[in-house]
Parts: structure tokens; C-alpha cells; sequence
């Protein structure tokens, strides 16, 4: 009886699908079924070694090396053909997996960070939970935790303790460690120089903001400059290059500052690009009307409407919507839209908050044109103003 031929490989150009392609063939050059070639294994089930060639993902190392190893295929060839596989596979994750360098090329810990990310895929990507076992076996710690936040480059070892058990659980023999130990030594002593160069930098930086003979940024000062950058103080200023606790006045999120970083302009709200993007979503599903919620021609005007900005401040969600003209501004003024648009935003916006709509438009009269700042229609309830 003839089986029933294999599915193609979904992308056979991509490095998952030549891993795919290559295994067929070496099953294909044996002329043996899945069947015959999980009794060769002696570990995997003839539906793993299936999925193992169908190109739909990258299988674990151990699969690909006994598929190949029971059809007489070079290993080397296949750990090349995987470890590709898998690089690719990160890349598309977002993880922007580059090529590591070689310990003896560390300098950094940037560097530092995608040579272990490296390592581990180069040992056959061991799970986070062997490697804390293999680290346990040999007296060290390492949680599942800490080795996938080092392996996916959000944390550096903070000791040389964490980075042995990091190679240990990677599979790195002993006599191996000192090389990954020296660069970590280097790295070390590159961050301490980029600190020590950093406070020169932000004391000649104070220097220059405060312009006075004392040197140093007043109260006064420090709480215009932070006002001017979006935040509020929620405690007493304490130095230029001390964590400072604020509250963005955009969406009343608190967070921790250093006056340094606000003058040059890195110190952002972290939480107002998220909420910005979940009131744009709210708004896009709003403006599909999929439920049949708004009138016609009410989601006619909405349609010709944009959402300007979006301001949340002690419990107040403000959103300026921009009104090409009078007559559309006509068309919303019976608020009834609003609610609708709270039902949805409260879908999206994980946070108690009163809705108040802003529409703003350029009158007739060629404000734009005249250099005058467009004219503010309605608030709140709705209620279509006539403006002067």
C-alpha cells in the first residue's frame, strides 16, 4: 500500500523549510516511513519526527539530531541547518538576533549580552528549567527566571557566580569558563569608566543649566524645568542626578526622573504611548460602528472627524476631535455618540476615567490662514457652541 504523500513545506526559502527539506531527503535516501524510522530512534514517536520535517516550526536539537543520525546524515550539517533555523526564527520574534561575538572580542555588555544569547542557541538551546537543573547538580544557582531574562539579553549576569551557573546550565565544560569570566571582567571595567565619565558629564551639565555662582540648580529652577518637560514634583527636589519622583500631567502616571535626563530630553512617560495607542483603537472600532451603535449619519460625520490628542489628568479623559466644518459639527451635536464611544473606550482604557470630548474646527472666516489657532466647538456634553 502506497502512503499518502507528505504536505509541502509551507516556505521551503526559508531556513526552517531547507531544515524541513533536508530531513525528507535523508528519510527519502534510506526508504523508510516514519514508523520504521521512530524504531531506528528508539525515543521518538513517529508523529515527532513527522512534525520534525514538515517545515511548520523549528524542532528541538535532539529531534533533528536523532532524525538524521537514524537516516545517515552528516550531524554537523544538520546542527548548521537548525542553529539558522533558529536564528531566523528569533529574528521574526523580534529579538533582532545578530551574529554573537567571540568571548575573546567582548568588550561591553551589549556584547556581552548577545554572545550568551548565542551560546546557549549554539549548545542546542537547552529549556530554561534544564538549565537550572544542570546548575543545581553542580552547586550553583540559577532560576528558570534569571536565565531566560539573560538569554533573551534583558539581563547581564550580576556576578561571576550567575554567569558559571549561566555556562554550566548552558553546557559550557569547566575548562572553558575562564574566557567568558575575563569578558565579563572587561565589561565590568567598561561600565565603571562610562559611570565615572557620565557624573563629569551631567556635573558640567549642572554647571551649565544653573549659570550662577553656586553651581547647582535651585529648587525654583529644577521644579520650572520639570513643569516645562510634562511633569509634575511629588516630592522635594534632592539633586540634578537624584531620582526624582513626578507624575506625568498628561496621564497622572507616576514614575522616577532625574532632573539630568529631563534636560536632555530622555525623560519620557512611559505610559502615555500605550494609552495614546489603546484610545486609537477605541476610536477605530468606534468609527467601523461593526455593532450598529451610531446612526448613519452620525458615523458619516465621525468618519470625517480625526482624533487630535489625548489627555488623561486626575480621573479626566480628555480627547480634541477635529471638525472639518460647520456642518459636520452640526451633525454631532446631539451627545447620544458619546456614550457609545465611552462604552467602547472602556474596553480599551484599563483605567477608571470621565469622558469629556473637545470638538475643535477652523471657522469660515480663514483662521489658518490668518495665523489664529482653531476655534474650540464643543465640550463635554456635546453641546455644539457658537463660538465668537
Amino acid at each position: 500500500m502506497v502512503g499518502r504523500p507528505e504536505k509541502p513545506v509551507p516556505d521551503p526559502l526559508s531556513a526552517a523549510g531547507r531544515l524541513a527539506e533536508a530531513l525528507r531527503d535523508g528519510r527519502k535516501s534510506v526508504g523508510v516511513s516514519y514508523a520504521e524510522l521512530s524504531a531506528r530512534t528508539h525515543q521518538y514517536s513517529a508523529a515527532t519526527l513527522q512534525r520534525a520535517a514538515s517545515g511548520a516550526g523549528v524542532p528541538k536539537r535532539a529531534v533533528v539530531r536523532a532524525f538524521a543520525h537514524a537516516c545517515g546524515m552528516d550531524l554537523d550539517t544538520a546542527d548548521r541547518l537548525w542553529l539558522t533555523a533558529c536564528r531566523e526564527r528569533e529574528r521574526r520574534g523580534g529579538a533582532g538576533l545578530s551574529e554573537s561575538p567571540s568571548p575573546h572580542l567582548i568588550r561591553d555588555f551589549p556584547d556581552l549580552s548577545a554572545a550568551l544569547e548565542g551560546l546557549r542557541l549554539a549548545r542546542g538551546a537547552p529549556s530554561y528549567r534544564l538549565m537550572q537543573h544542570l546548575a543545581r547538580e553542580s552547586g550553583r544557582e540559577l532560576s528558570r527566571s534569571t536565565a531566560q531574562r539573560i538569554a533573551r539579553r534583558h539581563q547581564v549576569p550580576g556576578s561571576a557566580a550567575c554567569l558559571e551557573a549561566y555556562l554550566i546550565g548552558c553546557g559550557v565544560p569547566p575548562h572553558s569558563h575562564d574566557v567568558w569570566l575575563e569578558a565579563w571582567w572587561r565589561a565590568q571595567q567598561h561600565a565603571a569608566r562610562e559611570r565615572v565619565e557620565h557624573v563629569r558629564e551631567v556635573d558640567l551639565l549642572e554647571t551649565v543649566v544653573a549659570d550662577g555662582p553656586a553651581s547647582r540648580v535651585t529648587d525654583d529652577v529644577a521644579l520650572r524645568l520639570l513643569r516645562r518637560a510634562g511633569f509634575d514634583a511629588l516630592e522635594r527636589y534632592r539633586g540634578f542626578h537624584t531620582p526624582w519622583t513626578v507624575a506625568c500631567d498628561r496621564c497622572a502616571a507616576a514614575r522616577r526622573v532625574r532632573l539630568s535626563d529631563v534636560v536632555l530630553g530622555q525623560a519620557t512617560c512611559l505610559d502615555c504611548p500605550e494609552l495614546n495607542d489603546r484610545v486609537r483603537k477605541a476610536w477605530a472600532k468606534l468609527l467601523k460602528n461593526h455593532d450598529g451603535a451610531l446612526g448613519r449619519r452620525e458615523a458619516e460625520a465621525l468618519r470625517a472627524t480625526t482624533l487630535l490628542r489625548t489627555r488623561y489628568q486626575r480621573g479626566h479623559l480628555d480627547l480634541h476631535v477635529f471638525v472639518p466644518d460647520r456642518l459636520t459639527g452640526s451633525m454631532l451635536q446631539p451627545s447620544a455618540w458619546h456614550a457609545v464611544l465611552d462604552r467602547v473606550l472602556r474596553h480599551h482604557v484599563r483605567r477608571p476615567f470621565r469622558l469629556e470630548v473637545m470638538l475643535v474646527h477652523a471657522d469660515d472666516s480663514g483662521a489658518h490662514r490668518n495665523g489664529e489657532r482653531p476655534r474650540r466647538l464643543a465640550k463635554a456634553a456635546g453641546l455644539l457652541e457658537n463660538p465668537a
